[in-house]
């Protein structure tokens, strides 16, 4: 079987839960959907800023993500589930590499000019590495492993990442209505890409939360420089390339895979 997949073999990648309520499955997967999606609607309540003032809305809730990251992390030692499998890049991780290297140079271009607030820089470094560590975690990490033991691996891509695309509707206390369908569909696509990602480097999540980190920062972050906004204006459409290379190529590569590797077989790069 490829990439260190087994089709019958349960996988044996997680430990016993420490609370036993905790084992995962469909419950546990909804349950940090919710949590994380609720935890955002609070984060939302804790700025009078619209949602495209990226660098003053992460000012206003950034402790709400700690909190987040915190309670997934939580949720991840008393599941007794294994998240890292692998340190591996994988073959997939070209599709987001490209993207988040295109504008991480834009994000440069922009720090060039004068009048880039550095220590508002800084800040979003550290905000949006709590984005990734948060997100990832809850759905690479938890929502997906959770639902790859349980569902066809392919199929626990797909609803993870819907999963994950679902929670920002409530961007909607931000902005209108027709811009948050849009943006819940892309980021449903997004984080069905970072799902194969996941998958083909045999379960990185170190790997999802660095490209997730860095994509976000290099397009928050510009808004603190005389630009305003990363000056490389393709970033969203090479994301689509991506999703459209990704998707079609993981379900073809992956569809017959039934459980996540062991610990002693994690999937090849």
């Amino acid at each position: 079987m490829p990439d260190g997949f087994t089709r019958d073999v349960a996988a044996s990648s997680r430990q016993q839960p420490r609370i036993a309520w905790l084992r995962p499955g469909w419950g546990l997967a909804i349950a940090v959907w919710i949590i994380y999606t609720v935890g955002m609607a609070g984060a939302w309540m804790a700025t009078d800023n619209a949602y495209e003032q990226s660098v003053e809305v992460n000012k206003d809730m950034w402790w709400v993500t700690l909190v987040l990251v915190i309670l997934m992390w939580a949720l991840v030692w008393l599941s007794g589930m294994r998240v890292q499998h692998s340190w591996r890049l994988g073959w997939l991780s070209l599709v987001l590499v490209v993207p988040v290297g295109l504008s991480l140079l834009g994000a440069g271009l922009a720090f060039a000019g004068q009048g880039t607030d550095w220590a508002t820089v800084v800040f979003m470094l550290g905000a949006t590495l709590l984005v990734g560590v948060g997100e990832e975690t809850a759905f690479r990490g938890l929502v997906l492993n959770s639902l790859a033991g349980r569902i066809p691996v392919v199929a626990a891509v797909i609803v993870s990442g819907v999963l994950f695309g679902l929670m920002h509707s409530v961007n909607a206390m931000l902005q209108p209505f027709g811009s948050t369908v849009w943006q819940v569909i892309v980021t449903s696509m997004i984080g069905i890409v970072f799902g194969f990602v996941y998958v083909s480097s045999g379960g990185n999540l170190v790997l999802c939360i660095v490209l997730h980190w860095l994509y976000d920062f290099s397009l928050m972050a510009p808004q603190a420089t005389e630009y305003g906004q990363n000056p490389i204006g393709l970033i969203g459409l090479l994301m689509v390339v991506g999703f459209l290379i990704a998707v079609p190529v993981g379900i073809v590569r992956y569809r017959d895979v039934k459980r996540w590797p062991t610990p002693a077989a994690p999937a090849a790069g």
